[in-house]
């Protein structure tokens, strides 16, 4: 399992955790996600999420996002075929930003999830804790590598 991290709480935070599970198969990679994706093989990955970005709510910050033309042809060039990339986003205009972007491209579709309801498997975050607490309602988007 492979984990990107930019903020080195977050690291910190991880690590303790992995820790204290006996976890050996896990490694942090200590920065933006896109400076993995660029170095790992085409087709490497079975599976991605991106939970709770950093939604760069300013207009002229949009370019930041991690879903953006970039972001995700680097993340199409590492998923296998049949992959499927998770998005959980607490963020009504991400949601609706990469559900526009996402479906202007040829190489993922969306599977039919409802958006308010957690994939089978799902563990609550601590950021999605805070957003329930605080009245905003997660989205949780699923679409297929193909």
């Amino acid at each position: 399992l492979l984990g990107a991290e930019s903020f080195v709480n977050g690291v910190a935070s991880c690590l303790s955790h992995l820790q204290d599970a006996g976890l050996s198969n896990v490694r942090i990679h200590f920065g933006d996600a896109r400076d993995l994706l660029e170095v790992l093989p085409p087709a490497a990955i079975d599976r991605a999420f991106l939970l709770y970005p950093d939604p760069w709510p300013k207009a002229r910050h949009i370019k930041r996002r991690f879903v953006n033309p970039e972001g995700m042809d680097l993340l199409a060039r590492t998923l296998k075929p049949g992959a499927r990339f998770h998005l959980a986003t607490d963020i009504a205009d991400y949601a609706e930003h990469s559900i526009a972007l996402m479906d202007r491209r040829r190489d993922f579709a969306r599977l039919d999830h409802p958006v308010d309801a957690p994939w089978p498997g799902w563990i609550r975050t601590r950021y999605e804790a805070k957003a329930i607490r605080e009245g905003r309602r997660p989205h949780y988007l699923i679409w297929t590598k193909r």
